[in-house]
């Protein structure tokens, strides 16, 4: 099992795979560890050959509340090798996850923010419960995205819309993300994991090839210029990481939280 700590997985015999992040009761967060952690978990899924859907939960309070502060203040002293090094394996992690065969439903309770958010994006459908929230995240702290969520939300939505999104609301509800077209299936908070269920199995009765032919062609245009994407995210980023600005406002959070 890979690095039961961080991620689990488990199956069911009509292959439906589920990797579940966090530690139950704890927070889910992307640090250097986690995604890779995730990256070993979804190569054993890819070597599966009884798989047929791929399922990613999260068994904290939330979905993925984003970079962990804590790490990412620590990289303060040399941003462009330390967090430069949390944004690759990061970014792997997102590449991993969008070339898999099969297709991947996000299960979202609770916040995805900033990476979180990124994260759900990166999976082909979403479900969510209606306590779900997508909150950009970003600019609050002084920082442009990673893990492709400029990427996936010009894509989906347009130039204009997701530029509305991260400089104007911020953040979509469940039902606001399903208006979009973002969320495929909203349902009552109880209710997630066995809807989620429920819709995998119902994908994994398909016939298997057909099934990864569709991801291929659909999911595969969809990520065109991804990698490069994710490149001048990046840069970007790691632009906004040596401005007072970023650390000011990573300071300021992490003193309100103690």
């Amino acid at each position: 099992m890979a690095s039961e700590q961080l991620v689990t997985l488990s199956h069911t015999p009509d292959g439906v795979v589920t990797l579940t992040m966090a530690v139950p009761g704890k927070p889910s967060v992307v640090t250097r560890e986690s995604a890779r952690a995730m990256q070993q978990a979804l190569a054993e899924v890819a070597a599966m050959p009884q798989a047929r859907v791929l399922v990613l939960r999260s068994a904290g309070k939330s979905f993925n509340a984003g970079g962990d502060l804590t790490a990412i203040k620590a990289t303060f002293e040399d941003s462009d090798l330390l967090l430069g090094a949390i944004i690759d394996a990061f970014h792997a992690s997102i590449l991993a996850l969008r070339r898999m065969s099969i297709p991947v439903i996000g299960s979202v309770h609770g916040a995805a923010a900033g990476g979180g958010f990124s994260l759900a994006l990166a999976c082909d459908l979403l479900i969510a419960a209606s306590n779900a929230r997508f909150v950009v995240a970003y600019p609050a702290l002084g920082t442009s995205s990673d893990g492709g969520l400029s990427h996936f939300l010009s894509k989906r939505l347009g130039a204009a819309k997701a530029l509305e999104i991260v400089l104007g609301s911020g953040a979509l509800n469940a039902a606001e993300a399903q208006a979009l077209g973002l969320v495929v299936k909203l349902v009552e908070n109880e209710q997630l994991d066995a809807e989620t269920a429920a819709y995998a199995a119902k994908i994994a009765q398909l016939a298997p090839q057909p099934v990864r032919e569709f991801k291929r062609l659909i999911g595969g245009a969809e990520d065109d210029g991804l990698e490069a994407q994710l490149l001048r995210e990046k840069e970007a980023f790691l632009r906004c990481a040596k401005t007072e600005d970023f650390r000011n406002r990573v300071d300021a959070f992490l003193q309100k939280r103690a």
